[in-house]
């Protein structure tokens, strides 16, 4: 279909030029759709005074060229201009007009946040869709862009200027959602992210809150009160590379990233880094910076390798010799789903690898031992054998019951 032809489909019905100019969105770079429908429909206003005669047969709405003075066709201008007045777009119903209507709403419905960067999406009312879609029907859609678009682009300048925020499509701090049936507002507040390393120095802290408060705090807690109180954020998450047991230290610096969900308020490196002197002496933070949503999946997804330090006591006394055994422990280990944590994880049968192991005798009944770890080797497990679910183990090795009497993590080996 050429365009005139299919601009005249659409100017059988009183259209704006936003509307006429969406038509052909896809034509033309630099043009606002505005500009565009002024364009074509002065094209169309020349067709109809070159060819006066036919102009019945092509049953168009001349309200569409109130604005235009024809030298070949007669028009009672000052009688069209008093028929316009009121008539709204067949299409949008003249929301274009009054954007800054909505502006105001959005303006009110952000007082008391804030942010940096916005973005904006729009649910359209049915009697919109409707008419749209009716439109495409008769015309097609080769060349032209959704009204949604349209609607969210020329909202997003207006807000830019008037808020002197920054409209980004990738990395919104806020999603303003404007809902045409019922003329409210839905806001999304986007969470902050803010990576770190921490180290936890007490045992008896897990690494995140527990529903059902079992423990005082946890090493997520601590890290989020003096953040979450600032932003006056509505909750918080920590991801963390991987996570140590209860009763374990995590003497290495493990990587995380802290979400802190529905924040009011917004964070730079320098206030990022002044809250963390904030956090007390149970855990220690380093390395704070700004993150996002990739920084969280790829510490979620990530396999590294650790270095642990174990405290092993014995049922039954042992010599200095008996421990070089353990040597041959480095290799592979199958170990399935410990008995400790079946209830929360599947029943299966893992093969990990020992990576090194070096051992000190401490006495008769205790000795160290340092051992570096494929992710997901469960070290007790490997000390005590978990009832013959990990093999080989050091029980099974020294045929002599050992539990593990403390665990530290000395080294979390990041992969880059």
């Amino acid at each position: 279909m050429k365009i005139i032809e299919k601009a005249e489909l659409v100017l059988k019905n009183y259209v704006c030029d936003h509307c006429l100019g969406r038509q052909f969105g896809q034509l033309l770079s630099g043009y606002s759709n505005a500009h565009r429908g002024r364009l074509v429909r002065s094209i169309v206003a020349m067709s109809i005074d070159k060819e006066t005669l036919n102009i019945e047969e092509r049953a168009l709405d001349m309200l569409n060229f109130t604005g235009f003075s024809f030298h070949f066709l007669p028009l009672d201008i000052q009688k069209m201009k008093e028929k316009i007045n009121g008539r709204k777009c067949y299409v949008c119903g003249n929301i274009f007009q009054n954007l800054h209507k909505y502006i105001e709403i959005i303006e009110k419905s952000l007082r008391g946040l804030q942010f940096n960067t916005f973005l904006i999406g729009t649910k359209l009312s049915h009697d919109l869709s409707v008419k749209e879609e009716h439109l495409w029907e008769q015309t097609g859609i080769d060349y032209c862009e959704p009204i949604k678009g349209e609607i969210n682009r020329e909202i997003g300048k207006l807000l830019e200027e008037k808020l002197k925020k920054k409209f980004s499509v990738k990395n919104p701090d806020i999603v303003i959602m404007l809902n045409l049936e019922s003329k409210n507002i839905e806001l999304q507040i986007n969470p902050t992210f803010i990576y770190g390393e921490y180290q936890k120095l007490v045992r008896g802290i897990p690494q995140t809150k527990w529903p059902e408060k079992k423990y005082k705090t946890s090493v997520e807690e601590i890290i989020a009160k003096p953040y979450i109180s600032y932003l006056k954020g509505k909750n918080h998450k920590l991801h963390g590379y991987g996570r140590e047991d209860i009763d374990a230290l995590c003497l290495g610096w493990r990587p995380f990233v802290l979400e802190i969900l529905e924040p009011k308020k917004r964070l730079d490196k320098k206030t990022m880094i002044k809250l963390a002197r904030q956090i007390g002496k149970q855990v220690n933070i380093r390395n704070i910076k700004p993150s996002d949503i990739l920084e969280v999946r790829k510490i979620k997804e990530a396999r590294g390798e650790k270095t642990y330090r174990a405290l092993v006591i014995c049922e039954t006394p042992i010599k200095k010799e008996d421990i070089k055994k353990l040597n041959s422990l480095v290799g592979n280990i199958k170990q399935k789903t410990p008995q400790r944590v079946l209830h929360r994880r599947s029943d299966l049968l893992r093969n990990r690898k020992l990576i090194s192991m070096k051992t000190k005798f401490i006495n008769k009944k205790q000795f160290e031992i340092i051992v570096r770890t494929e992710a997901g080797l469960y070290v007790k497990e490997l000390i005590h054998g978990d009832s013959g679910r990990t093999q080989p183990s050091i029980s099974q090795i020294l045929e002599n019951k050992c539990k593990c009497k403390e665990l530290d993590v000395l080294a979390i080996h990041v992969k880059k």
